[in-house]
């Protein structure tokens, strides 16, 4: 039998021989094979009925894990418990001592940082410097590049918040595609493709059982 892992990141799980998607696509007793599933918030039930079937590793790649206790086969590959980083944030953005807010930047997670500061900051030339620099430099000089590029602020703004951002989108349709519940809802061979791989995400009011798909005489 092999192991469950539950981790934020499938990056570092993405090597020899490995399938992802939005459920398991693929038949996880194959040796050697690493199953990514992507699911926000998978159940203990579901996890462990597939314990038995997995001959090398499955990896959940999800925000909340199912809490489960006294099992050695399976593995939470990371910390679970959010964080709140709005002081770190508030500190960077505004502090005028970059040395200390370099310090507070440092503990922030980038793609949060950035976030915010894209909120805060709207100088074309930081983004271009940032563009430029951000290319195959460790974190360390990332947050560096941020905390001492940035020129501090009176008060800081937050993000703001997508419609989109809580609609689940099948595995591989990107976050800015407005049209792909239309293209779902219109053309069946789509939707029944979606169907047998990942029904939980068809758009509200589809039907998840096959149809018939008409083509043309």
């Amino acid at each position: 039998m092999g192991v469950l892992i539950f981790t934020h990141d499938a990056q570092k799980y993405r090597e020899g021989h490995f399938v992802e998607g939005n459920h398991v696509v693929a038949n996880p007793q194959c040796a050697e094979l690493t199953v990514i599933v992507h699911k926000k918030n998978p159940n203990a039930k579901e996890c462990l009925a597939w314990l038995p079937y997995i001959a090398h590793r499955m990896v959940f790649v999800c925000e909340k894990p199912p809490n489960i206790k006294n099992n050695d086969s399976v593995i939470y590959d990371g910390i679970f418990k959010k964080e709140d980083y709005t002081r770190n944030i508030d500190a960077t953005l505004r502090w005028r001592d970059r040395k200390k807010a370099f310090g507070e930047c440092a503990k922030v997670p980038i793609p949060l940082m950035l976030a915010f500061l894209k909120e805060n900051n709207k100088d074309i030339s930081l983004w271009r410097t940032l563009a430029k620099a951000f290319t195959n430099v460790p974190e360390d000089y990332q947050h560096a590049l941020i905390a001492y590029a940035h020129k501090p602020i009176r008060r800081m703004s937050y993000p703001k918040k997508k419609k989109g951002d809580e609609i689940e989108r099948p595995f591989g349709v990107r976050n800015n595609d407005l049209h792909w519940e239309t293209i779902v809802r219109q053309d069946e061979v789509v939707a029944n493709k979606l169907r047998r791989t990942d029904k939980d995400s068809l758009p509200k009011g589809v039907k998840k059982r096959q149809q018939n798909e008409d083509g043309w005489l």
